[in-house]
């Protein structure tokens, strides 16, 4: 039975890490809904599965979008300016919602969870700017407020930590709708901005968790099922950089409607776990 449940993470572990590397979403939002369902049927608490669920998941993203990242680089799809900029308010964020999100009802997570995902989903669907998703990006150079940056990298910390998908829902299309980043870019971009989001979040979720009574006989660090987690990661990992590929190979018009699709999806999913 121990061997199945292995395989079955590891396997869940390709599957995200390919989509991880495809839309620069860190695959957390497939990751939660999948530990959701793993974790229900182990008999966890209910109330303690979002949580660990979260938790769990941006572990595993901070080595899925180190993989992914790297690939996005040799694509030449990162704009390093907003990955600092966005990533140190993310980071800030991300550490302060850590603390409310440990200590609010599991019920009101998944609720977040389901309704950030699909305005996000509906957001790029119908309102996209297709006129910027352009595939050649050789000679792209972005122009960006610092300030929006910031701002808007501070919401996708706190969306990160509630939904547990290293806040790549909320920046891609806020990068591809807002600041008018070609899809493409903003995929690279989200992906390296998630390596500091998910860390810090992954750091935030332990500390807050050490010590719950409740947690004490899971075996987990804080809310992190590292147990879970690990075979996880190691499938997502080798996944995350042919998912970078195909997307870079994906024409844009086609990659922004795959990604609304999938966000609205596995919001319908969740809503009705």
């Amino acid at each position: 039975m121990i061997i199945w449940k292995i395989l079955l993470l590891f396997v869940s572990g390709l599957f995200a890490g390919f989509l991880a590397g495809f839309f620069g979403i860190g695959g957390g939002i497939i990751l939660v809904l999948i530990l959701m369902y793993y974790y229900d049927g182990i008999g966890i608490s209910p109330d303690l599965i979002p949580k660990i669920a979260v938790a769990t998941s941006l572990f595993t993203i901070v080595f899925t979008s180190i993989s992914s990242t790297l690939k996005q680089y040799e694509n030449k799809n990162v704009e390093w300016k907003l990955t600092i900029t966005m990533g140190t308010a993310s980071v800030i964020s991300a550490l302060f919602g850590s603390k409310i999100a440990s200590s609010v009802s599991g019920s009101f997570i998944k609720i977040f969870i389901v309704v950030v995902i699909i305005l996000a989903g509906l957001r790029m669907l119908f309102l996209g700017n297709s006129e910027i998703d352009v595939d050649d990006l050789t000679d792209y150079k972005s122009n960006v407020n610092p300030v929006s940056a910031f701002f808007w990298g501070f919401i996708a910390g706190i969306i990160s930590i509630f939904a547990g998908v290293g806040g790549g829902i909320l920046l891609v299309p806020v990068m591809n709708n807002l600041m008018k980043i070609p899809i493409k870019r903003a995929i690279g971009t989200s992906s390296s901005i998630i390596v500091l989001t998910s860390l810090f979040g992954t750091l935030g979720y332990i500390i807050n968790g050490l010590g719950k009574p409740e947690l004490s006989e899971l075996g987990t660090i804080g809310f992190v099922d590292y147990t879970a987690g690990i075979p996880i990661l190691l499938g997502s990992v080798i996944t995350s950089r042919f998912g970078a590929h195909a997307s870079y190979r994906t024409k844009s018009k086609i990659l922004k409607k795959l990604f609304a699709l999938l966000l609205i999806t596995v919001a319908i999913v969740t809503f009705f776990k």
